[in-house]
């Protein structure tokens, strides 16, 4: 029979059948509750499905005069009416059986889903009825103790977005419901029905002001009502109360889904600190229906509802936000962007991020035996990167990014250098880096605080490279020379408060943060710190501090930036010049570093500090420093070489005063290693020796053997006939210095076991030189014995070029 009903559609024969069913509900026996169920749905499917008015065809209404159409029409709405009477008893006789939240709540699942429909007069219908219903329930209640209205929440979020449906009658239906919902309440909370609530009364004035259609008018209405609901609404209904409110964000009316975005807001507003619990899950399911919302309006004041419940927990909100994943989804990134727009808000935000950056593991380290220590990311650290990167992005932070410039700049900066050393083996492809990350946030950091010709240096065709290479383990310290460099020419308001944030970093327990602030400190004493004294004080007295850590590349560039004391000059250089010449002395000596970056710095630091200080200075440890300097000179690392030559011809600024023997013994010592490798493989080194050679040649009493390298060992030359060179330097040290040609030789043959094949063959043919030109008076000063063994065996040696030149050496001592 039921089945039946759904299936009619002429208006009498519904009437007829729902007085029916009507009557059959006041019968005995009580129907059982599957039965009620299936009564209700039949009756609401079969009658607010019926059309709001009967259509007559064209074949019906043949004949009839206007005045009998019109009639019949009237006739039609009658029946229409009657029906919706007759179903609203029927669903009031139900309803009296059983008054109680279950009773009612297995009446008003059925007017749910009409109360969204896009149709307007099946919304109509069932907000009426919805009406009607509560009415009753209110008449008959009997509530007793310990009993709870526990649909008041849900019923209250179903009713709100039709406070603002496009149909007035709607709109005064769902406000009278909504005022019978809190008297219901107020009765389960013990109120007598003869009570009067002023706040609860006042909701019919809302009433009033709904038959207004100005859009402006009607959220005023709902924004009323929505402080009304707030104040009356339980503690124990809030939860479901909000939950399903989001439903009413995707209404299918515009104007109703933006009353229930109102509402929201106000509820974030007026009781989002009792939410503490559900925050979190809140914001998921918020940001879950952004995606489904189509009114524009909606979305934004969505949005704007997300970040009122922000000012009350902010922790949640943006440890909540820093879980989704990465690439940020379009919403999220709104997110975001909406808090940024609260500048309150956005200064809080900073704090907690930056907070959440500093106590944050930058990545997770693994060390596997015999393998490199493997650092793999962390995800919040990542995730803050990227919502600075999207609150920067925001024009309304730009006050503030400027006011906090100097901690953004600081924290990025240390994040840029860890993420240099994380590997991401397990990265999705669409998942930005961590480099990239930090970078992106960096970037729209000088945007937004207005530092163009900062960024515009840092993009300059010459520079870019460097600013890129941060993101590269083996780089990333150059790029942050360019970075200190850029910071003091274009904000030198900023540079002694990015020292302060940075100071605490040289302690830091990951070795990637004390080399960002080593590499950073070492680049602004070379800048001077613009002059400030004071600071370059602070600073050499942290980088000193850490020439004890246990990180070589840290010392590293703990000895470049004591070195790069030398750009201040004056008496602050001689200030310092003790302390820093002992360090330079000391990384020289350093034991852990095995790939000499520690001693080519030193060495590097030491070349720009003897241009600038006192013989007085230098004079205690002048031939300490060339004894040093001495294993150096054949060093694996071209650089270190090249280092070490340069060194010792600056030496010799130094060598003409109290110090001349001494120096000038050194320079013996090491002339045949500089004349060695004057024609090596590399270039820089062999560039290297006629720098350093042209310097000592003063000092060795030779007026012509220092013509002769001031006039060939020109630096931008072209390449030197190095056999001829050496043949004729060979005859004028057996005139100059005859006492040495012995020394000579056997420092020569020292040479002949070197690793380099030209450093062998440059030996072996110098040894054919001096010995072939040597008188013969002369020669008893040589061990012959020795020198032709050695030329001997250098005949086996495995390069052919060797060979040769032994050859060639030995066929010039044919009269030995």
């Amino acid at each position: 029979m039921c089945h039946t009903c759904v299936m009619i559609q002429f208006p009498p024969v519904a009437l007829s059948f729902s007085q029916l069913l009507h009557i059959c509900s006041m019968l005995e026996p009580q129907l059982s509750e599957a039965e009620e169920f299936d009564l209700v749905k039949t009756c609401t499917d079969a009658v607010y499905h019926l059309p709001a008015g009967i259509v007559r065809d064209d074949k019906s209404s043949k004949g009839k005069t206007e005045a009998a159409r019109k009639e019949e029409v009237e006739a039609a709405d009658t029946i229409l009416k009657q029906t919706n009477e007759s179903m609203n008893k029927l669903l009031c006789e139900v309803l009296v059986k059983r008054v109680t939240p279950a009773g009612l709540e297995n009446i008003t699942k059925h007017l749910e889903p009409w109360m969204v429909s896009p149709t307007v007069h099946e919304r109509d219908r069932s907000v009426e009825t919805l009406l009607i219903v509560l009415n009753c329930y209110l008449d008959h209640l009997n509530p007793g103790e310990g009993t709870s209205f526990i649909n008041l929440g849900h019923l209250i979020a179903r009713v709100t977005p039709r406070c603002t449906d496009k149909l007035v009658t709607v709109r005064r239906n769902a406000i009278d419901s909504l005022q019978l919902l809190l008297r219901i309440e107020a009765r389960y909370h013990g109120a007598l029905p003869e009570t009067r609530d002023q706040l609860v009364d006042a909701v019919s004035l809302l009433r009033e002001r709904a038959d207004k259609d100005e859009p402006n008018a009607l959220f005023g209405v709902v924004n009323d009502m929505a402080k009304v609901l707030a104040k009356k609404l339980p503690a124990d209904q809030l939860k479901p109360f909000v939950y399903r409110l989001l439903d009413g964000l995707i209404d299918v009316e515009a104007h109703s889904s933006s009353g229930a975005c109102v509402v929201l807001n106000s509820f974030c507003r007026l009781r989002g600190g009792e939410l503490t619990d559900e925050v979190s899950n809140l914001v998921k399911e918020i940001i879950n229906q952004l995606d489904r919302i189509s009114s524009a309006q909606t979305h934004t004041g969505t949005l704007r509802s997300l970040r009122t419940l922000t000012h009350h927990h902010l922790n949640i909100v943006v440890t909540t936000l820093l879980d989704f994943p990465l690439p940020l989804a379009k919403h999220v990134v709104e997110t975001w962007q909406t808090i940024g727009q609260d500048k309150h808000l956005t200064n809080s935000s900073f704090d907690l991020l930056l907070d959440l950056l500093a106590r944050s593991m930058p990545y997770n380290e693994r060390d596997r035996q015999g393998q490199a220590t493997t650092r793999t990311p962390t995800p919040v650290p990542k995730a803050v990167t990227c919502a600075f990167a999207e609150i920067f992005r925001v024009e309304e932070v730009e006050s503030l990014v400027q006011e906090h410039f100097y901690r953004l700049f600081s924290a990025l900066l240390v994040r840029i250098g860890s993420c240099s050393v994380i590997t991401e083996t397990n990265r999705k492809p669409q998942e930005p880096t961590c480099s990239s990350c930090a970078m992106t946030a960096m970037k729209e950091l000088l945007i937004r605080a207005k530092q163009d010709a900062f960024l515009q240096s840092l993009t300059d065709s010459d520079v870019w490279t460097k600013w890129e290479s941060m993101s590269n383990k083996e780089t990333f310290a150059e790029g942050l020379t360019v970075c200190a460099k850029a910071l003091c020419d274009y904000t030198p308001d900023e540079v002694n408060k990015v020292i302060s944030c940075l100071t605490p970093v040289l302690s830091s327990l990951f070795e990637s943060q004390r080399v960002s602030a080593a590499a950073f400190f070492a680049e602004l004493i070379n800048q001077r710190c613009l002059g400030d004294m004071t600071q370059v004080e602070v600073l050499m007295n942290s980088l000193l501090g850490r020439l004890i850590d246990q990180s070589h590349i840290v010392r590293m560039l703990c000895v470049r930036g004591l070195g790069n004391i030398a750009s201040i000059g004056g008496d602050q250089l001689k200030r310092y010049s003790t302390t820093v010449l002992s360090a330079m002395m000391a990384g020289m000596d350093d034991k852990e570093d095995p790939e000499d970056f520690i001693t080519l710095e030193a060495m590097s630091g030491l070349s720009k500090i003897l241009g600038e200080i006192e013989e007085a200075q230098i004079r205690p440890i002048l031939i300490n420093i060339s004894l040093k300097i001495r294993p150096c000179f054949e060093k694996m690392k071209p650089g270190v070489r090249a280092a070490a030559f340069e060194l010792f011809g600056n030496l010799s600024r130094f060598g003409d005063g109290p110090s001349r023997a001494p120096f000038l013994e050194q320079i013996h010592t090491n002339l045949m290693s500089l004349l060695m490798h004057l024609n090596e493989e590399q270039p820089e080194v062999a560039l290297a020796c006629k720098k350093a050679l042209r310097k000592v040649s003063p000092l060795l009493g030779s007026t012509s053997v220092n013509d002769m390298f001031q006039k060939h060992l020109l630096e931008d030359a072209q390449l030197l006939h190095y056999g001829e060179f050496m043949n004729d330097l060979s005859r004028l040290i057996i005139i100059d210095f005859p006492d040495k040609v012995s020394f000579y030789t056997m420092g020569c043959v020292g040479f002949f076991k070197s690793v380099w094949k030209a450093i062998r063959s440059n030996a072996a043919m110098f040894v054919g030189f001096l010995l072939g030109n040597l008188p013969r008076q002369e020669r008893l000063v040589i061990s012959k014995e020795h020198v032709c063994g050695a030329l001997v065996l250098l005949l086996k040696d495995s390069t052919p070029i060797v060979r040769k030149k032994a050859g060639e050496a030995m066929s010039l001592l044919y009269d030995y």
